[in-house]
């Protein structure tokens, strides 16, 4: 087992700790902070957190929006501080369903 990354408040930064999810989106839907390189730390960081999911590569900021905008009818109301604590990596689930994984079990239709 693996231990967990101690996060300090500066690594999410200019994100703030006390807000839910769906205040991240909603600070997010404004278009400079869709395509802003720095924030792709912090939100990879939560994303991972929240979702359980692993990345092939390095995910744009875009696409780790899109994720946590999914995660929020239905964990909108987590605060990020406690997604990212250690022991709410215990009561989520392990694997979270993700529309890509999905879409890879299906069987490829033959033209």
């Amino acid at each position: 087992m693996t231990q967990p990354i101690a996060i300090q408040r500066q690594d999410l930064e200019p994100i703030s700790p006390e807000w839910t999810i769906r205040e991240l989106v909603e600070w997010l839907s404004e278009d400079s902070r869709q395509h802003d390189p720095a924030l792709r730390r912090s939100l990879m960081l939560i994303e991972t957190a929240l979702t359980g999911a692993t990345w092939t590569g390095e995910p744009s900021t875009v696409a780790l929006i899109r994720s946590l905008a999914a995660a929020v009818r239905t964990q909108g109301d987590l605060q990020i501080v406690d997604v990212l604590s250690p022991a709410s990596r215990i009561t989520r689930p392990v694997e979270q369903v993700r529309i890509r994984d999905l879409a890879a079990r299906l069987p490829r239709r033959v033209a």
